[in-house]
């Protein structure tokens, strides 16, 4: 089976593990004290950008954020995202496009902002307990796959499953908005318009 092949396949699980459907917000955040929780807080790996929250680009069958990312001091969305990419790391996926972390957007003044790191962000990154791939060294950028672009809109989504709910039912003052289980960074070219799947990692 090539890289490509797996990497599908990877969606196509993560995709009913969280149960994607075809309405938006399927199960409303204001229903559990999660969602309640969710409405008006950012995961803290965005703490460094301006987050605009925004609907969600893939919906699910489960609690869902997501955010249209730009800078704290510039009139401006759009940046170059720094990464990792996948194929570097496990060579079964050396087709797939996606990055791995940690991932910075860099605007335009030539200023950078970390966004996200798989060691010490999402559920298991906030338990010290991380197993994921971790990028090391110098970054790349990252192209469009449809024209080789390297400047996008950059759109953060959350997922949080049944176990975020279990945690904050047993620590309720836990910021389970930095429990997240899953993390999608799209970017939509300034040039093309297409949308890229940057990095999407089951956290």
């Amino acid at each position: 089976m090539t890289g490509s092949n797996d990497a599908t396949r990877l969606r196509q699980l993560r995709a009913v593990r969280c149960g994607i459907i075809n309405c938006h917000f399927a199960k409303g955040l204001s229903v559990t004290p999660l969602g309640s929780l969710l409405e008006s807080n950012v995961p803290r790996c965005l703490a460094g950008v301006n987050a605009t929250s925004v609907a969600a680009p893939e919906t699910r069958d489960c609690a869902v954020t997501a955010f249209m990312l730009g800078p704290k001091t510039l009139d401006e969305d759009t940046a170059q995202v720094l990464g990792y990419p996948l194929g570097d790391y496990n060579p079964s996926c050396k087709d797939d496009p996606d990055f791995i972390g940690p991932l910075t957007l860099r605007w335009s003044d030539g200023t950078e902002s970390c966004v996200f790191d798989s060691e010490i962000h999402g559920y298991h990154g906030e338990m010290e307990s991380s197993a994921k791939l971790h990028g090391e060294g110098a970054p790349r950028k990252f192209a469009c796959g449809k024209c080789g672009h390297d400047r996008f809109r950059v759109t953060a989504q959350f997922d949080y499953w049944d176990a975020c709910d279990d945690l904050l039912d047993d620590e309720p003052d836990l910021p389970a908005q930095d429990y997240f289980c899953n993390i999608i960074f799209f970017g939509t070219c300034t040039t093309c318009g297409h949308v890229n799947s940057i990095l999407d990692m089951d956290l």
